[in-house]
């Protein structure tokens, strides 16, 4: 028998685990709810932003028993981290010049409340040194939640499952 970890969790009994199908499809939307919530909070301790890359992560229904967490697009670039133009993060990622754009100084002021000159400066600094990545998506989505959801998805239904999760850097709207 399996343990039931993320099940027991949720509030789902041993005779609900009798229906599959049923069973299957509200643990799909709670582990969908749960992760989701895992992802924001992570962001929110861990990433300095606004607060709008945490609300912008959603889940997405894909079917009746599939789902997707959608991002701003920005979301990679806080979790993979971006190399500066004199520093290496280890990213895929990099800044390919060293000029700071109206936008990004922009971003910068709104965001601190700095006064535009400042604002560039910070910019500036970014670029050069790059952005360490906060490694959002594996500190939540480890190897070992995935394995106990596929070992209790196998329990109720008795198939094999194949967990997958894959990033995503679109918004949904």
């Amino acid at each position: 028998m399996a343990d039931f970890d993320f099940l027991e969790e949720f509030g789902v009994s041993a005779g609900e685990a009798e229906q599959p199908q049923t069973v299957y499809e509200k643990f799909i939307l709670n582990v969908g709810n749960k992760v989701t919530a895992d992802l924001r909070e992570y962001i929110q301790k861990n990433a300095m932003n606004t607060g709008a890359l945490a609300q912008s992560v959603v889940y997405f229904p894909t079917g009746t028993l599939s789902f997707e967490i959608q991002s701003d697009f920005y979301y990679k670039f806080v979790d993979e981290g971006v190399n500066g133009i004199g520093r290496n993060v280890g990213s895929d990622y990099s800044f390919k010049t060293p000029f700071v754009s109206y936008n990004m100084a922009k971003a910068i002021q709104e965001w601190k409340g700095l006064e535009m000159s400042h604002a560039f400066a910070v910019a500036s600094n970014i670029k050069q040194r790059g952005l360490r990545p906060k490694k959002i998506t594996e500190s939540v989505i480890t190897d070992e939640t995935l394995e106990m959801i596929a070992r209790d998805l196998a329990e109720v239904t008795g198939l094999t499952f194949e967990i997958k999760f894959e990033k995503t850097t679109d918004k949904w709207q």
